[in-house]
């Protein structure tokens, strides 16, 4: 008995030395990351911030375009309007005799998401519509013609295009085929008609945009250039019917900006038509349908839109030397802010020197409702300023949901709704591997740029012009319209922007 209770000591010894070998054998100086550790030391260093206005980011490399007006409590009114390519569903149609136009529909179907009620019956909740007001909406055929590469490079890059090109949109419109002073989204869904053998079935669709176009205006421009080398080819069609300018205005109301996914199959206008044709030397009526689709078409957003004086003057007044005590947020064509870390680089010298096993860092931003919304972004992103790149936290966060981006990347970037203590609600950007990487592998301490975002999953960066030190912002802070304020620097002491360290001294 005693032999046992020795031998499974031994045992046991044993395989405690092993793991504690294996941790010594792995263990980054500097660059460990630790769970539980004991004499947990909290170091607090001084960050600068400050705002940068965004006056031009590029809005043609998304598949997700705005619609519509916005209404935001700190910063304002915005409209968002789409310029889009059309591409023939079939070239060089024929549109059989005697051809009768019968009507032209636009449609661009919502996000919606489904319920059933008692009934049984399927019920819609429209998604990603910001607002419960209307706009005003205007369609227009424009000559503004859309390059797939750009010129200036000798067609050696694709071309961009930016939020602020309203005015070379507009100087080429060329005719209102369409017009609703009061536009507003409906979550009613819609029916179409399918022919099956001879049998008329009726099909519920999901809700979408739609809307009449011109009847007339297309038998000129489109039917009756069949034959010719206009409807071809889609090379030709699209220097022939360039742009679809869709405007959006204010009407004074509440107003409502609708998220739109341009890439969804059924994206695009539909001539549906009438026309004759023999059948056993008899005269048969027939149907047809000519799509002009906006999948895989060229498109982008254009913005419009002023921060109000006291915003504006505030953000102005923001001394990039000393950092700004507000930091202003809001998407798309809107406004980010400047992190820079170790505003004293005598600390970040001696947390080199010492290489300590760093536990965790964040900065924790503190919601400033000094500017009060009620309807304000729950997330928010850091990223590589000046490399335009994502941080190794944000790469390695385990918690990510491509399906459900507002609850996915949370160790990286807590939700807002899920954080608050005594100093009031906040949100914390963990950048410990960040952090650990400047001390061990000697990494840039480069500048990070915060910006809200629509969707945390998107890694990709869209460019940005005529901003000092921003070349891009992540692309997903262009598909969130609303704003937000966090304290930065110069804030009070309780809610001040700072970068924390826990570490372990090695």
């Amino acid at each position: 008995m005693k032999l046992y209770r020795l031998t499974l000591l031994t045992a046991v010894l044993a395989v405690v030395f092993t793991l504690i070998g294996c941790d010594e054998d792995f263990s980054e100086v500097g660059g460990e990351i630790i769970n539980n550790p004991t004499d947990v030391i909290l170091q607090e260093s001084a960050v600068n911030s400050y705002t940068k206005k965004l006056n031009s980011v590029q809005t043609n490399n998304l598949s997700n375009l705005f619609l519509g007006t916005y209404n935001d409590e700190t910063f304002g009114e915005s409209s968002a309007s789409i310029v889009t390519q059309t591409i023939l569903g079939t070239q060089d149609p024929n549109f059989g005799d005697n051809t009768v136009l019968d009507s032209v529909v636009l449609t661009l179907p919502y996000y919606s998401n489904t319920s059933t009620n008692t009934n049984g019956e399927t019920v819609y909740e429209l998604d990603s519509v910001y607002g419960s007001g209307s706009f005003h909406l205007s369609v227009y055929e424009s000559s503004y013609f859309l390059n797939n590469y750009d010129p200036e490079s000798n067609f050696q890059s694709t071309q961009k295009y930016y939020s602020d090109q309203r005015e070379g949109v507009e100087s080429n419109i060329l005719q209102k085929i369409y017009e609703n002073a009061n536009f507003s989204p409906s979550k009613e869904p819609y029916s179409t008609y399918e022919n099956d053998g001879g049998v008329i079935d009726t099909v519920e669709n999901a809700p979408a945009l739609r809307i009449k176009l011109d009847k007339e205006y297309f038998v000129s421009r489109i039917i009756d250039k069949e034959g010719g080398e206009e409807l071809l080819n889609n090379s030709n069609f699209q220097n022939y019917f360039r742009s679809i300018y869709l405007k959006a205005e204010s009407n004074d109301s509440e107003g409502s900006e609708i998220l739109f996914n341009m890439s969804d199959e059924n994206a695009g206008i539909k001539l549906y038509y009438s026309f004759e044709r023999l059948v056993d030397e008899e005269k048969s009526n027939e149907q047809g349908v000519l799509d002009l689709n906006f999948t895989n078409s060229n498109h982008f957003n254009l913005y419009d839109g002023e921060f109000p004086t006291e915003v504006s003057e505030a953000i102005a007044a923001q001394d990039s030397v000393s950092g700004a005590s507000s930091l202003f947020l809001k998407g798309q064509e809107g406004s980010m802010a400047v992190i820079e870390l170790f505003k004293d680089p005598a600390v970040l010298t001696e947390l080199k020197e010492n290489l300590p096993l760093i536990n965790e860092a964040n900065l924790k931003f503190y919601l400033d409702e000094n500017y009060s919304s009620s309807n304000i972004p729950y997330r928010i992103t850091v990223y590589d300023l000046q490399n335009y790149s994502v941080l190794a936290d944000y790469a390695n966060d385990f918690t990510i949901n491509e399906n459900n981006p507002l609850n996915s990347r949370t160790v990286f970037s807590s939700k807002l709704i899920t954080e608050e203590d005594s100093e009031g609600k906040f949100f914390k950007v963990r950048i410990t591997r960040h952090i650990a990487n400047m001390l061990n592998n000697d990494r840039e301490n480069a500048k990070l740029g915060l910006v809200v975002t629509g969707n945390i999953n998107s890694s990709s960066f869209s460019a940005v012009r005529n901003v000092e030190d921003v070349a891009r912002i992540p692309a997903g802070s262009i598909i969130e319209p609303r704003g937000l304020v966090l304290y930065g620097n110069n804030a009070e002491e309780g809610k001040r922007l700072k970068l924390q360290i826990y570490y372990t001294e090695y």
